[in-house]
């Protein structure tokens, strides 16, 4: 690959940054790499975190994409600049501050919700964001450890996931009741929303993967190739056959081949679709 946009997450919650970012721009070249091995990066060190993303970003800055995303919270919240630093001069983008910019349009109250990870919650991101967009702003932040691991088995509905954004959502519907708005501060989120929205129908969730694809768009941030046939390929270090069964719902398309890479990055195996 060269040229085209490059994404990477910890597993498989990129894919719904990636599903919005297809859906704008369905002639982009596209990569995404998903750390399977290595997830969940919510629960790590700062340490650890910034070393996964500094190997995430050498492999995809080796096929010189014209743009790399981090669509992951915890690393977008706590080790971008050094991902950045990494791929230097080839453009970054995070996942923190599109939806941050939309949430604070949209809500009446002034008082925000945060679902995310233990890590990006630790990391105080989004109260320090808003303090610079709206001082007046009120974070209310719940940290959801077992979302990203229910999206990863594909539990996305049923009594087992409403029971969990049960537990999760119930501070919005007593002490947190001021919350008007809510951002769902991890890209593995997005699949629970219909079960979200059941539980706190009157709040309005804001999905930060839509908001970075329709920014990207305003801002013509991805260049055009129009001599390449556009490629969407797939990188994993663990799990090929259940990120391809998983993935391709969490997409809505079919997802091809996926090649198994190792931890530090050297190409395993290459897998089809299974049927």
């Amino acid at each position: 690959m060269s040229g085209g946009v490059a994404f990477f997450d910890s597993g498989m919650g990129g894919l719904s940054v990636l599903k919005h970012f297809l859906e704008l721009f369905p002639g982009t070249s596209v990569t995404y790499l998903g750390d399977t091995a290595r997830f969940p990066y919510g629960t790590k060190s700062r340490e650890t975190i910034v070393r996964f993303a500094r190997e995430d970003a050498r492999f995809l800055a080796e096929m010189n994409p014209d743009l790399i995303i981090a669509a992951c919270f915890t690393v977008s919240s706590q080790a971008f600049d050094e991902f950045s630093e990494e791929v230097n001069p080839i453009p970054t983008l995070g996942v923190l501050e599109a939806g941050a910019r939309a949430a604070a349009g949209l809500t009446r109250s002034g008082s925000i919700g945060v679902l995310a990870t233990e890590g990006t919650i630790s990391s105080n991101a989004y109260p320090r964001l808003f303090s610079r967009m709206n001082p007046a702003i009120g974070v209310f932040a719940q940290p959801c450890p077992l979302f990203a691991p229910l999206v990863e088995e594909g539990w996305i509905s049923g009594p087992v996931a409403e029971a969990v954004s049960m537990e999760y959502l119930s501070p919005y519907l007593t002490k947190w009741k001021s919350v008007d708005t809510i951002i769902l501060g991890c890209t593995h989120y997005p699949p629970l929303l219909p079960v979200f929205q059941k539980i706190l129908p009157d709040v309005r969730f804001v999905d930060p993967g839509y908001e970075l694809a329709r920014e990207i768009l305003s801002r013509n941030l991805v260049k055009n190739h129009p001599e390449a046939l556009p490629t969407t390929r797939f990188f994993v270090t663990d799990g090929v056959e259940r990120f391809l069964r998983i993935g391709q719902n969490l997409l809505k398309r079919p997802m091809g081949n996926v090649t198994l890479v190792d931890p530090v990055f050297e190409k395993l195996a290459e897998h089809g679709e299974r049927g």
